[in-house]
């Protein structure tokens, strides 16, 4: 009875959690508001859920993450509470010279609050409040959700959306493509499956796509390989079941590896080449793995050659040649975000202003608009000042200590530490991008990353190992 009640809790709350994934991806990356309200709600459901039904309150690490999370929108939260003028005068004189800017016939108020944009800082916090229940959730939740299953089903949604953006970049030849051939975005975006900018379905497939391979390692150094070595031995094992399950999980990674290379998104080739590398770098020291180890680096060598030439060397090699320009365009926005975080050190702008004050600061290619720096520390060093950055380094201190701790524990089976290995493959790969990309700006990518978190933090149940074996 309560085995029975067990499984359909799981299997719910394992559907569910994927729905919620495929609705931030499907939904334009949830960039749109009538989107990503829906994903917000979803999520801090989803992670109150959790929380209640596994008694998380009771898990010391849990507590000390929710302190993080909590001291990060208490600063946030300090950015919107109304000042007196003479206070904000004092505190932070430089939101007083900017209104004058911006504000066309602007006379001061008797209270203003930090933020320079008060409403847009309420957006930013409340997602970031429905993801930090969702992260502080599926920590423990995780363990609700059988593994194995979770990571199929990441393969379907992934192999689903490669295909689709390998399909309409073949199909659509046009400068301005529609998404889901009926949406034209705005700000001269660059579509490209059911995302409005080609980088953030990098970003999404950079964080996938190293899961994928790590469990496609749990697979090799646990399947039952061919007794002989011979052609006729090698078919026979290919047909069987377990073979056949490697030989698709291969093709899944080749389509949705040429899918990123396609993209033509240079800061999603090189972060993807960065995960896979951190995951070649574990199957080298990992001794379970020895036989694995050749067969996942050929086959990933072959995986990144594949989708290149498949895609055009020339055309994948002329957009490197193009990145001095970019990167060129980008840095004249750094030195203006760099000028913002002069100006407001301490209390920032505001979380999600940093679109506001560029229409002040920004000095290059007045053309368009910077909405977001193309650097997330940096914009989260304008938007946040010492306030909300001191909290968040704090965090991320904390988290990275509690994920380096889970990696060297040696009492998992094969499955649940080579995920663990994949997820912290795709954290650093996704943290490599946000270096001169904003994926994580959209709320589609950032439920991805919150799950990613979760499995790098997560600690199995032991009653419940037997869900987790292959």
């Amino acid at each position: 009875m309560a085995r029975a009640l067990l499984n359909r809790l799981m299997t719910g709350f394992a559907g569910i959690l994927m729905a919620t994934l495929a609705w931030g991806v499907l939904a334009f990356g949830g960039v749109y508001p009538w989107a990503y309200w829906p994903l917000a709600a979803a999520s801090a459901s989803l992670g109150v859920w959790a929380i209640v039904k596994t008694h998380a309150w009771h898990d010391a690490r849990v507590r000390a993450l929710a302190r993080w999370l909590g001291a990060i929108a208490a600063a946030v939260g300090l950015q919107m509470v109304a000042l007196p003028y003479a206070w904000l005068d004092r505190w932070s004189p430089s939101v007083d010279r900017f209104l004058r800017d911006y504000q066309i016939g602007y006379l001061p108020a008797v209270r203003h609050p930090l933020s320079i944009a008060p409403a847009s800082t309420a957006v930013a916090l409340a997602l970031f409040c429905a993801f930090a229940l969702l992260l502080l959730g599926l920590v423990r939740g995780i363990r609700l959700v059988r593994l194995e299953w979770l990571v199929s089903a990441l393969i379907a949604l992934g192999l689903s959306l490669a295909i689709f953006g390998v399909i309409q970049q073949a199909l659509i030849k046009r400068a301005d493509p529609l998404v889901y051939g009926m949406w034209r975005p705005g700000y001269g975006a660059t579509p490209f499956g059911p995302f409005v900018n080609k980088n953030h379905f990098a970003g999404w497939m950079v964080m996938v796509l190293p899961v994928v391979v790590s469990y496609l390692v749990a697979l090799v150094a646990t399947s039952q390989r061919p007794r002989e070595l011979d052609w006729p031995g090698a078919l026979r094992w290919l047909a069987s079941i377990g073979g056949g399950r490697l030989v698709f999980i291969g093709v899944s990674l080749l389509i949705m590896g040429l899918a990123v290379v396609l993209t033509g998104s240079r800061s999603g080739m090189v972060s993807a080449a960065l995960a896979f590398g951190v995951v070649a770098v574990l199957l080298w020291r990992r001794p379970e793995t020895r036989i694995a180890r050749r067969f996942v680096i050929a086959g990933g060598v072959v995986l990144v050659a594949a989708a290149v030439l498949w895609a055009g060397l020339g055309a994948t090699l002329a957009r490197f040649e193009q990145a001095t320009g970019a990167l060129g365009d980008r840095w004249g926005a750094w030195q203006d975000t760099v000028r913002i975080i002069k100006d407001f050190p301490v209390f920032g702008t505001g979380l999600g202003t940093y679109g506001y004050a560029m229409l002040v600061y920004q000095t290059v290619d007045r053309t368009s608009i910077y909405a977001q720096a193309h650097n997330d520390y940096l914009q989260l060093a304008a938007e946040g000042g010492l306030l909300v950055g001191v909290p968040a380094v704090i965090a991320m201190a904390g988290i990275g200590r509690g994920i380096w701790r889970r990696l060297a524990s040696s009492d998992e089976d094969v499955l649940t530490r080579w995920l663990r290995a994949g997820a912290v493959a795709g954290l650093i790969g996704i943290a490599a991008q946000s270096l001169v990309d904003f994926s994580l700006q959209m709320p589609g990518n950032t439920v991805m990353f919150v799950l990613l978190l979760a499995l790098a933090l997560h600690r199995p149940h032991r009653r419940l190992a037997h869900a987790h074996r292959i």
